[in-house]
C-alpha cells in the first residue's frame, strides 16, 4: 500500500510540475509574435523624433550619465555597457530628447536599440 501511494504522490508532482512549465510557456510572448512590438533602431535616418522636449547644456559630461539623464527624461530604461566611454559637450534648447540622444549616439558611432521601454545603446 505504502509503494502504491508513493507511486501515486510522483505521479502527480510530474503532473504538476508539466502543467506548472505549461502555464509559465504559455503566458511567455512567442518570438516573432505580431502583437509583441520588435526591436527597433531609435536613429533610423529620415525618423520624425516627437520625444519631450529638453534642454542641456553641458561641457565634458560622461557619456553614462549624458544618457542616463536622457533617459530619466523620457521616463524609459535604460542599458549601456562599460565599452561604451567618451565625454560629450552640448548645447541644447528645446530637442526631442530622442533627437538628442541619436545625436550623440551619432557622433560617437554608436547605435540604440529600442526594446518595449528599454533603450539598449551599444557601438555600430
Amino acid at each position: 500500500m505504502a509503494a502504491a501511494r508513493s507511486r501515486c504522490h510522483g505521479t502527480l508532482g510530474s503532473v504538476q510540475r508539466l502543467l506548472v512549465a505549461w502555464l509559465v510557456a504559455a503566458a511567455l510572448p512567442a518570438r516573432g509574435d505580431p502583437g509583441q512590438p520588435a526591436v527597433r533602431d531609435l536613429c533610423t535616418p529620415g525618423v520624425r523624433h516627437h520625444g519631450a522636449p529638453v534642454d542641456l547644456d553641458l561641457r565634458g559630461a560622461g557619456i553614462h550619465d549624458v544618457f542616463r539623464l536622457l533617459a530619466d527624461a523620457a521616463r524609459v530604461n535604460l542599458v549601456i555597457p562599460d565599452d561604451v566611454t567618451g565625454t560629450v559637450t552640448l548645447h541644447l534648447v528645446h530637442v526631442a530628447w530622442d533627437a538628442a540622444a541619436c545625436a550623440i549616439a551619432g557622433v560617437h558611432h554608436l547605435a540604440i536599440d529600442v526594446d518595449g521601454n528599454i533603450l539598449l545603446v551599444h557601438r555600430r
